[in-house]
Protein backbone atom coordinates (compact mmCIF):
# COMPACT_ATOMS: atom_id res chain seq x y z
CA UNK A 1 0.00 0.00 0.00
CA UNK A 2 2.87 2.36 0.77
CA UNK A 3 4.48 1.35 -2.19
CA UNK A 4 0.78 1.89 -4.31
CA UNK A 5 0.66 5.68 -2.53
CA UNK A 6 4.23 6.59 -3.53
CA UNK A 7 4.18 5.72 -7.37
CA UNK A 8 0.40 7.32 -7.43
CA UNK A 9 1.84 10.73 -5.89
CA UNK A 10 4.51 10.49 -8.00
CA UNK A 11 2.57 10.08 -11.39
CA UNK A 12 0.41 13.24 -10.38
CA UNK A 13 3.88 15.45 -10.23
CA UNK A 14 4.24 14.41 -13.33
CA UNK A 15 1.19 15.07 -15.54
CA UNK A 16 0.44 18.24 -13.21
CA UNK A 17 3.28 20.34 -14.86
CA UNK A 18 2.05 19.31 -18.32
CA UNK A 19 -1.73 20.46 -17.80
CA UNK A 20 -0.35 23.52 -16.39
CA UNK A 21 1.49 24.32 -19.74
CA UNK A 22 -1.35 22.93 -21.84
CA UNK A 23 -3.42 25.77 -20.07
CA UNK A 24 -1.47 28.15 -20.18
CA UNK A 25 -0.78 27.73 -24.23
CA UNK A 26 -4.76 27.66 -24.81
CA UNK A 27 -4.56 31.21 -22.61
CA UNK A 28 -1.68 32.75 -24.96
CA UNK A 29 -3.96 31.54 -28.01
CA UNK A 30 -6.67 33.26 -26.93
CA UNK A 31 -4.61 36.65 -25.70
CA UNK A 32 -3.27 36.22 -29.53
CA UNK A 33 -7.01 36.15 -30.87
CA UNK A 34 -8.53 39.07 -29.15
CA UNK A 35 -5.31 41.04 -30.14
CA UNK A 36 -5.56 40.26 -33.78
CA UNK A 37 -9.27 41.15 -33.63
CA UNK A 38 -7.98 44.83 -31.99
CA UNK A 39 -5.55 44.95 -34.68
CA UNK A 40 -8.14 44.36 -37.72
CA UNK A 41 -10.14 47.78 -36.65
CA UNK A 42 -10.15 50.19 -39.02
CA UNK A 43 -9.75 53.30 -36.23
CA UNK A 44 -9.89 53.80 -32.41
CA UNK A 45 -11.53 56.68 -31.92
CA UNK A 46 -12.37 59.01 -29.10
CA UNK A 47 -15.86 58.84 -28.21
CA UNK A 48 -15.50 62.38 -26.34
CA UNK A 49 -13.98 64.32 -29.74
CA UNK A 50 -15.05 65.14 -32.62
CA UNK A 51 -13.27 64.98 -35.54
CA UNK A 52 -12.24 67.66 -37.88
CA UNK A 53 -10.74 68.52 -41.42
CA UNK A 54 -9.65 72.22 -41.37
CA UNK A 55 -9.12 73.74 -44.73
CA UNK A 56 -8.08 77.94 -44.88
CA UNK A 57 -9.09 79.39 -48.13
CA UNK A 58 -9.40 83.29 -47.38
CA UNK A 59 -6.88 85.07 -50.50
CA UNK A 60 -3.75 86.48 -49.00
CA UNK A 61 -4.10 85.38 -45.43
CA UNK A 62 -0.88 84.41 -43.54
CA UNK A 63 0.26 81.37 -42.05
CA UNK A 64 -1.27 80.96 -39.08
CA UNK A 65 -1.58 78.56 -35.64
CA UNK A 66 -4.76 76.82 -34.79
CA UNK A 67 -6.09 76.63 -31.23
CA UNK A 68 -9.33 75.50 -29.89
CA UNK A 69 -9.84 77.02 -26.29
CA UNK A 70 -6.49 78.60 -26.67
CA UNK A 71 -4.78 74.78 -26.54
CA UNK A 72 -2.18 75.15 -29.97
CA UNK A 73 -3.35 71.55 -32.14
CA UNK A 74 -1.26 72.42 -35.39
CA UNK A 75 2.27 71.67 -35.13
CA UNK A 76 3.97 74.65 -37.25
CA UNK A 77 1.98 77.05 -38.51
CA UNK A 78 -0.99 76.75 -41.27
CA UNK A 79 -1.51 78.54 -44.58
CA UNK A 80 -4.61 80.96 -44.33
CA UNK A 81 -5.32 80.88 -48.14
CA UNK A 82 -4.73 76.95 -49.00
CA UNK A 83 -3.92 75.21 -46.08
CA UNK A 84 -5.32 71.94 -44.71
CA UNK A 85 -4.92 70.33 -41.34
CA UNK A 86 -4.00 67.65 -40.71
CA UNK A 87 -1.96 68.84 -43.74
CA UNK A 88 -2.47 65.24 -45.64
CA UNK A 89 -5.14 65.80 -48.57
CA UNK A 90 -5.35 62.27 -50.26
CA UNK A 91 -5.90 60.67 -47.64
CA UNK A 92 -8.44 60.40 -44.79
CA UNK A 93 -6.86 62.31 -42.22
CA UNK A 94 -8.86 63.97 -39.07
CA UNK A 95 -7.76 65.91 -36.35
CA UNK A 96 -9.66 65.00 -32.79
CA UNK A 97 -10.99 67.76 -30.88
CA UNK A 98 -13.23 69.30 -28.79
CA UNK A 99 -16.56 69.32 -28.99
CA UNK A 100 -17.90 73.13 -29.91
CA UNK A 101 -14.68 74.43 -28.77
CA UNK A 102 -13.69 78.11 -29.76
CA UNK A 103 -11.22 78.36 -32.81
CA UNK A 104 -9.26 81.17 -32.83
CA UNK A 105 -6.79 81.81 -35.67
CA UNK A 106 -3.44 83.51 -35.07
CA UNK A 107 -0.18 84.76 -35.57
CA UNK A 108 2.72 83.79 -32.66
CA UNK A 109 5.23 86.02 -31.22
CA UNK A 110 8.78 84.70 -32.85
CA UNK A 111 10.05 81.55 -31.21
CA UNK A 112 6.75 80.99 -29.20
CA UNK A 113 3.08 79.83 -29.04
CA UNK A 114 1.82 82.87 -27.36
CA UNK A 115 -0.43 85.37 -30.13
CA UNK A 116 0.85 88.09 -31.28
CA UNK A 117 -1.90 88.89 -33.62
CA UNK A 118 -5.23 87.68 -33.83
CA UNK A 119 -6.66 86.74 -37.14
CA UNK A 120 -10.01 84.95 -36.72
CA UNK A 121 -12.33 83.87 -33.60
CA UNK A 122 -14.93 81.89 -34.15
CA UNK A 123 -17.55 79.05 -32.40
CA UNK A 124 -17.17 75.45 -34.04
CA UNK A 125 -20.53 73.70 -34.52
CA UNK A 126 -19.46 70.26 -34.06
CA UNK A 127 -20.44 66.93 -32.08
CA UNK A 128 -18.61 64.30 -30.46
CA UNK A 129 -17.87 61.14 -32.52
CA UNK A 130 -18.87 63.07 -35.83
CA UNK A 131 -16.83 64.18 -38.74
CA UNK A 132 -16.30 67.66 -39.76
CA UNK A 133 -15.14 69.84 -42.40
CA UNK A 134 -14.69 73.13 -41.13
CA UNK A 135 -13.83 75.79 -44.02
CA UNK A 136 -12.71 79.66 -43.70
CA UNK A 137 -13.50 81.62 -46.62
CA UNK A 138 -13.75 85.46 -47.91
CA UNK A 139 -10.97 88.06 -46.51
CA UNK A 140 -10.68 90.57 -43.89
CA UNK A 141 -13.15 91.48 -42.00
CA UNK A 142 -15.68 89.26 -44.34
CA UNK A 143 -13.61 86.41 -43.26
CA UNK A 144 -16.31 83.96 -42.64
CA UNK A 145 -16.10 80.26 -40.74
CA UNK A 146 -18.85 77.83 -41.95
CA UNK A 147 -19.02 73.59 -41.02
CA UNK A 148 -20.32 70.84 -43.31
CA UNK A 149 -20.71 67.68 -41.59
CA UNK A 150 -19.10 64.75 -43.24
CA UNK A 151 -21.15 62.16 -43.47
CA UNK A 152 -20.71 58.48 -46.00
CA UNK A 153 -21.85 55.39 -46.31
CA UNK A 154 -20.93 52.12 -47.58
CA UNK A 155 -18.21 52.70 -49.95
CA UNK A 156 -18.98 52.39 -54.07
CA UNK A 157 -17.92 49.61 -56.26
CA UNK A 158 -14.41 49.21 -57.68
CA UNK A 159 -14.29 51.21 -60.51
CA UNK A 160 -16.12 54.30 -59.11
CA UNK A 161 -15.45 57.26 -56.19
CA UNK A 162 -18.31 59.37 -55.11
CA UNK A 163 -17.15 63.07 -55.20
CA UNK A 164 -19.16 66.73 -53.06
CA UNK A 165 -18.57 69.94 -53.85
CA UNK A 166 -18.26 72.67 -51.60
CA UNK A 167 -18.77 76.72 -52.49
CA UNK A 168 -16.29 78.41 -50.74
CA UNK A 169 -15.76 81.05 -53.26
CA UNK A 170 -16.78 84.49 -51.30
CA UNK A 171 -20.05 86.59 -52.38
CA UNK A 172 -20.51 84.15 -55.38
CA UNK A 173 -23.61 83.03 -57.66
CA UNK A 174 -24.93 79.89 -57.04
CA UNK A 175 -22.41 77.46 -58.65
CA UNK A 176 -23.31 74.21 -60.94
CA UNK A 177 -20.13 71.54 -61.33
CA UNK A 178 -19.67 70.14 -64.77
CA UNK A 179 -17.84 67.18 -65.38
CA UNK A 180 -16.45 66.79 -69.06
CA UNK A 181 -16.01 63.08 -70.18
CA UNK A 182 -13.82 62.62 -72.96
CA UNK A 183 -11.61 59.78 -74.91
CA UNK A 184 -9.60 62.72 -76.96
CA UNK A 185 -9.87 66.44 -76.81
CA UNK A 186 -12.85 66.42 -79.77
CA UNK A 187 -14.68 63.94 -78.54
CA UNK A 188 -16.71 65.22 -75.83
CA UNK A 189 -19.05 64.74 -73.23
CA UNK A 190 -20.51 67.20 -70.88
CA UNK A 191 -22.81 66.33 -67.55
CA UNK A 192 -23.70 68.37 -65.19
CA UNK A 193 -23.39 66.54 -61.85
CA UNK A 194 -23.76 69.16 -59.04
CA UNK A 195 -26.24 71.93 -59.71
CA UNK A 196 -27.33 75.55 -57.69
CA UNK A 197 -24.59 75.36 -54.55
CA UNK A 198 -24.16 78.31 -52.96
CA UNK A 199 -21.81 79.90 -51.06
CA UNK A 200 -20.86 77.97 -48.36
CA UNK A 201 -23.09 75.01 -49.06
CA UNK A 202 -22.22 71.77 -49.76
CA UNK A 203 -23.59 68.99 -52.28
CA UNK A 204 -24.44 65.24 -51.41
CA UNK A 205 -22.08 62.85 -52.87
CA UNK A 206 -22.74 61.75 -56.25
CA UNK A 207 -21.31 58.20 -58.11
CA UNK A 208 -18.87 59.02 -60.78
CA UNK A 209 -16.65 56.20 -62.85
CA UNK A 210 -12.86 56.81 -62.46
CA UNK A 211 -10.55 58.24 -65.32
CA UNK A 212 -8.11 55.13 -65.42
CA UNK A 213 -6.96 56.11 -69.10
CA UNK A 214 -9.52 59.18 -70.34
CA UNK A 215 -6.67 62.06 -70.12
CA UNK A 216 -9.23 64.75 -71.31
CA UNK A 217 -11.23 63.40 -68.44
CA UNK A 218 -12.10 67.04 -66.11
CA UNK A 219 -13.92 69.19 -64.37
CA UNK A 220 -15.57 72.67 -65.02
CA UNK A 221 -17.63 75.62 -62.67
CA UNK A 222 -20.42 77.29 -64.37
CA UNK A 223 -22.74 80.20 -63.11
CA UNK A 224 -26.20 77.90 -62.29
CA UNK A 225 -28.21 81.04 -63.96
CA UNK A 226 -26.79 81.77 -67.00
CA UNK A 227 -24.61 79.09 -67.69
CA UNK A 228 -21.16 80.86 -68.30
CA UNK A 229 -17.66 79.21 -67.07
CA UNK A 230 -15.27 80.64 -65.37
CA UNK A 231 -12.48 79.52 -63.65
CA UNK A 232 -9.82 76.68 -65.17
CA UNK A 233 -9.98 73.13 -65.05
CA UNK A 234 -9.25 70.40 -62.86
CA UNK A 235 -8.23 67.24 -63.92
CA UNK A 236 -8.99 64.91 -60.90
CA UNK A 237 -6.65 61.91 -59.68
CA UNK A 238 -6.59 59.10 -62.43
CA UNK A 239 -7.28 55.48 -61.65
CA UNK A 240 -7.01 53.59 -58.52
CA UNK A 241 -5.91 56.15 -56.31
CA UNK A 242 -9.28 57.70 -56.25
CA UNK A 243 -11.15 54.24 -56.83
CA UNK A 244 -13.72 53.28 -53.79
CA UNK A 245 -13.18 56.80 -52.25
CA UNK A 246 -15.31 59.70 -50.84
CA UNK A 247 -13.67 63.13 -51.68
CA UNK A 248 -14.39 67.25 -52.03
CA UNK A 249 -13.66 69.22 -54.56
CA UNK A 250 -13.64 72.80 -52.86
CA UNK A 251 -14.38 76.22 -54.91
CA UNK A 252 -12.09 79.21 -53.72
CA UNK A 253 -11.73 82.64 -54.52
CA UNK A 254 -14.02 84.94 -56.48
CA UNK A 255 -16.11 84.32 -59.49
CA UNK A 256 -14.24 87.47 -61.44
CA UNK A 257 -10.99 87.56 -59.18
CA UNK A 258 -7.53 87.69 -60.76
CA UNK A 259 -4.37 87.45 -59.16
CA UNK A 260 -4.47 85.52 -55.41
CA UNK A 261 -8.39 86.01 -55.82
CA UNK A 262 -8.50 84.26 -59.12
CA UNK A 263 -11.01 81.30 -58.95
CA UNK A 264 -9.78 78.04 -58.24
CA UNK A 265 -11.24 74.01 -58.29
CA UNK A 266 -8.80 72.91 -55.01
CA UNK A 267 -7.19 69.55 -55.56
CA UNK A 268 -9.45 66.56 -54.40
CA UNK A 269 -9.31 66.19 -50.55
CA UNK A 270 -10.54 62.94 -49.44
CA UNK A 271 -12.51 62.46 -46.91
CA UNK A 272 -12.84 58.53 -46.69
Amino acid sequence: MVQSTLKTKKMITIKNPFRIFVTLITLFSLAACEKNKLRTSEYFLAEDKAFTKFYFLSPGTPAVMIKINDVKINGANTSGSAGVFPSTITFPDYAATLPGGNLKMALPNVGTSNDSTVIFTGALTTEANKFYSITLADTGISRTLFTVEDKSAELPDSGFYKVRFINAMGKSPNISLIRIDSANATSVIRDTLIKNIAFKSASEYVTVPIAATKSFYRYRMIISSTGASFGSNLNPAQGNSVNQRYVTIYASGFVTGTLIHTPVLQPLVFNK
